[in-house]
């Protein structure tokens, strides 16, 4: 049972802000996190760049709004519908000293859940936060640096362990590739990476142009950032070659079902791609059912709270 202290958040105090750079699925995602908003205004699409930038203003929206809460989305989400519902179900269990949480998404370039994308902000601690933006040539998580100084404020910055839909699907090849160029200079382990896709390209086309990418980073000096506008002149070639076309706009049908179809789908009991204490959590040596119960499910909907 809940405490009689614990409050969650009406929708009237969320600020959100979706940072987009040219993502297929921006439309839908924007249509999602707006569904249920009574006042569209509290919804701002962003198209700042670099990336740094894109943080920097999402940051001064939350600040300046005058409501307590800001939810700060990337473009390359399909969010569950009721996500709003979910999100203040996080803003309600927050500890008192928390700067930012964030649930997992299913990442489809890493075949498993992670935190991505979707960060929830106490408002009132983003003045503080913005004292501390980097510069726009550093770091490659500017967004990530932010928090890690806010926890050495003492803030803390919470993972939620619970799945809010799907990060990196059913995006452009275009897109695709420029991110997995970026990709590649952050991953870590850039091999383990290269031998999932270069399985699931057997299958799987998104995979393939993001080799491609890999291959094609490997070859010479990146550039701090990349340029979304920007010609790219060896992934034409790469389409041409392959008799390839790009992918038509996204239809907005039945989205929620798309989501719920594609986590349902995730093999759980064979990933090993998401972090252990996530599996351990969840579950997964047993299967889907406490991971999928939830999405299913969130604890707040049987509760009778509305918007």
């Amino acid at each position: 049972m809940e405490s009689s202290e614990r409050r969650y958040p009406e929708t009237s105090e969320l600020t959100i802000v979706v940072r987009a750079a040219g993502e297929r699925t921006e439309q839908a995602c924007t249509e999602i996190m707006r569904r249920g908003l009574k006042d569209p205004a509290q919804c701002t699409v962003i198209h700042e760049k670099p990336f740094s930038a894109a943080v920097r203003r999402t940051l001064e929206i939350g600040r300046d709004s005058g409501r307590p809460w800001l939810i700060a989305v990337d473009a390359d989400l399909l969010p569950l519908a009721d996500v709003l519902l979910r999100v203040r179900e996080v803003c309600g269990k927050m500890a008192v000293n928390a700067y930012c949480a964030t649930p997992l998404f299913l990442c489809k370039t890493m075949a498993g859940l992670a935190t991505r994308g979707l960060h929830i902000y106490r408002a009132p601690l983003l003045g503080e936060a913005l004292s501390v933006v980097p510069n726009k040539l550093e770091p490659l998580r500017p967004e990530s640096a932010i928090q890690d100084t806010m926890m050495k404020r003492g803030y803390t910055r919470e993972c939620y362990a619970k799945i809010f839909g799907l990060h990196e699907f059913e995006q452009s090849y275009r897109h695709i590739y420029i991110k997995t160029l970026l990709r590649a200079r952050k991953e870590p382990d850039l091999q383990t990476l290269s031998d999932r896709l270069e399985i699931a390209a057997e299958s799987d086309s998104d995979a393939m142009v993001s080799l491609w990418a890999i291959e094609d980073a490997l070859q010479g000096e990146q550039p701090p950032e990349y340029d979304w506008s920007a010609q790219y002149p060896r992934f034409e070639e790469r389409m041409r070659e392959h008799s390839m076309s790009e992918k038509p706009a996204m239809s907005l049908q039945d989205i929620d079902g798309f989501v719920r179809s594609a986590i349902r789908a995730h093999d759980f009991v064979n990933d090993r791609s998401t972090l252990p204490w996530v599996r351990e959590l969840l579950g997964f040596g047993q299967g889907a059912a406490d991971a999928l119960a939830y999405v299913d499910c969130p604890p707040l909907a049987s509760t009778g709270v509305g918007s």
